[in-house]
């Protein structure tokens, strides 16, 4: 059965295949842990509304429909399940932030190899630090998710041609940063 296209998986999920979602559970939960890690240090929280999140899903499977991307489509579902996970954790500490792009903003030490001492990883991290949580989302998204613009744009809620423009302008800011610093010029 891990041999199936996601596709195949999840046409067997749409009519409630228990053995189809345990094997989309297996191969997503790495993923969609890691995505989730980006948004929120409690990992309790992550794996909490991942849980709650598979568990909605195989239980109201009738709801569900076709999808182009199975892997974006998990992506945009989890993501809008953490959105509300963290809005109703701001709420319970009397911390309410209006703006989703505040309640999801991505903590770069997630996906940046922190443990790296070089000095070209330290300016590489900190380059990427003073990029937008926009801007970092998208670089993680195409580079280390390995999503194609359809699926960025389709996961934001943005165009196409705008998935594009933020990830040509995340590049080049970030060269930018890094032409920047005056250390590089030392070399």
């Amino acid at each position: 059965m891990y041999q199936k296209t996601d596709e195949i998986i999840w046409n067997l999920c749409l009519k409630g295949d228990r053995k189809a979602f345990e094997v989309l559970y297996r191969r997503y939960y790495p993923i969609l842990y890691n995505y989730g890690k980006i948004y929120s240090k409690d990992t309790d929280l992550v794996k909490n509304c991942l849980q709650n999140f598979f568990v909605k899903l195989m239980c109201n499977y009738s709801s569900l429909s076709e999808t182009a991307s199975v892997r974006c489509y998990l992506l945009k579902a989890f993501r809008y399940a953490l959105y509300n996970e963290l809005k109703s954790e701001q709420i319970r500490n009397g911390k309410l932030v209006c703006c989703p792009d505040e309640i999801l903003t991505v903590r770069s030490d997630q996906f940046l190899d922190e443990e790296d001492l070089s000095p070209r990883n330290e300016l590489i991290s900190a380059a990427f630090r003073k990029l937008s949580s926009k801007q970092q989302e998208i670089l993680y998204l195409y580079y280390i998710r390995e999503l194609t613009h359809d699926e960025i744009a389709n996961l934001l809620n943005i165009n196409y041609q705008s998935s594009k423009n933020l990830l040509f302008r995340s590049i080049a800011k970030l060269r930018d940063l890094l032409l920047s610093d005056p250390s590089l010029n030392d070399k």
